[in-house]
């Protein structure tokens, strides 16, 4: 046997390892107690996946007026820390950032003092530094996928769209519901504010209507903006809400009117020009043009600090090419004893994803009997 050396003795024959059986022997066993060793380290360590990165820190591509997508800014400010948005009420002066997982809505009679209660939708998150209205994705349905429903043509040979689970036959017998009117934003379309908003499934699954407002050359008329618009979009809207009731089954009481940019200017315009139509209305990324100072109105605003399309402090516009008036001061715009509830987040001009849970958590409690009030 190769290695051994072999010899007689007393005992009979024997053999022991020569010199380089020996040094074989050494040899495998170090290289076994490397294996041995490398085998623990090995399973000591952690398992990783790609699958394990969070979506949270991903971005998705804000839709940019004029173009159907844009390259959207990483996560500052808030990122996927959880932060909420900060609650304002129309006295305070100093501008806002969010602060903690912990910050409420303020439901305030303007001039009054702030109550708070949490926001099922408080988080907030992301910035954006564009300069033109943009809209980020929801996180409500990410795919936002729908079946497409039927365009309805007014009288007056304008459009709209309406979503509902509920339609008006003389087999139904249940209760009349709410009804939500959503206005695009100044060069953007119905079916982009639909798509971004997540509103149909969010409809779907807290039960009310939604019909989404179709300006003439994607333009409100809310007051001095935008574009060349001249029609009577308030009359539109009163249209907008006797046609959908020929569909859907739409409880009076309950009508809120929500806006994006131009279109959340036009909401502020209809709150004063038809308060006995509405029950409350709701601002994104708006600010309200005209003055109606004996009109008390519900109204929630919610606005991004770092908007420098519609600053939220006023001032000159690149983007509209005119002066915006201050939103801290626009408690002034309405009659003592409004409810109007701030919601400032260090955002951009941008649809928030957790803006349609706002707007409702604000809107749902406010009917028309307890709003409606003109002097």
């Amino acid at each position: 046997m190769r290695g051994w050396v072999r010899g007689r003795g007393w005992g009979g024959t024997w053999r022991w390892p020569s010199r380089r059986g020996r040094l074989t022997q050494v040899v495998a066993l170090a290289v076994a107690v490397v294996a041995c060793l490398a085998g623990v380290v090995v399973a000591a360590l952690p398992t990783t996946s790609s699958a394990s990165t969070s979506s949270a820190l991903v971005t998705p591509a804000p839709l940019v007026a004029g173009a159907p997508s844009a390259v959207a800014a990483p996560p500052v400010g808030a990122g996927a820390s959880g932060a909420s948005p900060a609650v304002r009420t129309p006295s305070t002066a100093a501008r806002s950032t969010p602060t903690s997982p912990s910050a409420t809505r303020a439901s305030t009679p303007a001039g009054g003092t702030s109550t708070g209660r949490p926001s099922s939708a408080s988080r907030a998150r992301g910035t954006s530094s564009a300069q033109v209205p943009a809209l980020e994705p929801s996180r409500t349905d990410p795919k936002a996928a729908h079946e497409p429903d039927p365009v309805h043509r007014l009288a007056s040979g304008r459009t709209y769209e309406l979503h509902t689970n509920v339609r008006a036959t003389p087999q139904y017998r249940g209760s009349a519901r709410p009804l939500v009117i959503m206005l695009h934003g100044f060069l953007n379309t119905a079916e982009e504010l639909r798509q971004v908003s997540g509103a149909d499934s969010f409809a779907d699954a807290h039960g009310f209507a939604v019909a989404y407002g179709v300006g003439v050359d994607e333009a409100w008329n809310a007051g001095g903006c935008c574009g060349e618009a001249t029609t009577d979009d308030v009359a539109y809207v009163r249209q907008i809400v006797a046609d959908v009731a020929r569909h859907t089954p739409v409880d009076r009481s309950r009508i809120y009117v929500w806006g994006f940019s131009n279109g959340a200017m036009l909401a502020a315009r209809v709150a004063c020009q038809a308060p006995g139509l509405v029950a409350a209305v709701g601002m994104v990324g708006g600010q309200a043009l005209v003055s109606c100072p004996r009109v008390r109105v519900n109204l929630v605003h919610i606005h991004g600090t770092a908007d420098t399309t519609v600053p939220w402090r006023g001032g000159w516009s690149d983007y509209l090419k005119m002066s915006l008036p201050d939103g801290e001061t626009e408690a002034m715009h309405f009659a003592p004893g409004s409810t109007i509830s701030h919601i400032l987040w260090n955002g951009g001009h941008i649809w928030p994803w957790w803006g349609i849970g706002a707007l409702w958590d604000f809107s749902a409690p406010q009917t028309l009997n307890a709003s409606a009030d003109v002097r």
